[in-house]
């Protein structure tokens, strides 16, 4: 018996070296690093657009910072539209056609467009849908939201009302921003390019919604 138990013991340190020998060599210096799959937005845009995206605050600051003195009365009778942390909580838009304007700050000078329509679909999974109707420049896109606003993924259609090209097309055209709300029935698409654009949104009244359809 007592033999048998040695024969036993005898084998633990091979058995021991065998299992060593299975196991991978750790090579030093390096990690196992776990990545979580991209989602929503963030798995549809292009790495330096997503960075544009969360550059946004020190864009507005540049923006605000570049505007020269023919434009700070204008800045300043804006209010929230232009300033940079306007953004409310509960940003949810209603489905439905939206009174808008654009502002622009560019070459230091803030300069605001003519009014038109804008629509926003009902729910496509998390998704809302956006379009310009009216007017010349055409962004329709797709709004994700994120927190505490929607991020805008989209292009320059190249017809009012139409939102069947889609970012990532055509460079060319693609176009992107965030949605915020900054009052009671009032919104900003902020569009981040080469030139910073805004659009105010306030929805038109309910008996009035065929106007935008035009």
């Amino acid at each position: 018996m007592k033999r048998i138990i040695g024969l036993a013991l005898a084998t633990v340190p091979v058995l021991a070296g065998c299992a060593a020998r299975d196991r991978p060599a750790a090579v030093a210096g390096t990690a196992v690093v776990e990545t979580t799959p991209l989602s929503g937005w963030r798995a549809m845009i292009r790495p330096d657009d997503a960075t544009r995206i969360d550059a946004l605050p020190a864009r507005w600051a540049t923006a605000r910072a570049g505007v020269g003195r023919r434009g700070a009365a204008a800045l300043r009778s804006e209010g929230d539209l232009l300033r940079a942390d306007a953004g409310l909580a509960h940003p949810a838009l209603p489905p439905g056609s939206y009174r808008c304007r654009s502002v622009t700050l560019a070459r230091g000078t803030v300069q605001s467009g003519k009014p038109f329509f804008c629509y926003v679909g009902g729910e496509t999974g998390e998704r809302v849908s956006f379009t310009k109707q009216t007017g010349t420049a055409l962004p329709g896109g797709w709004l994700y939201p994120e927190q505490d606003r929607y991020v805008f993924l989209g292009a320059r259609q190249r017809r009012a009302g139409d939102v069947s090209l889609g970012y990532g097309v055509d460079r060319t055209r693609d176009l992107i921003g965030v949605v915020e709300r900054i009052g009671a029935f009032r919104w900003r698409l902020v569009l981040t390019g080469e030139t910073m654009e805004v659009y105010e949104l306030t929805p038109v009244a309910p008996d009035s919604q065929g106007a935008g359809s035009n």
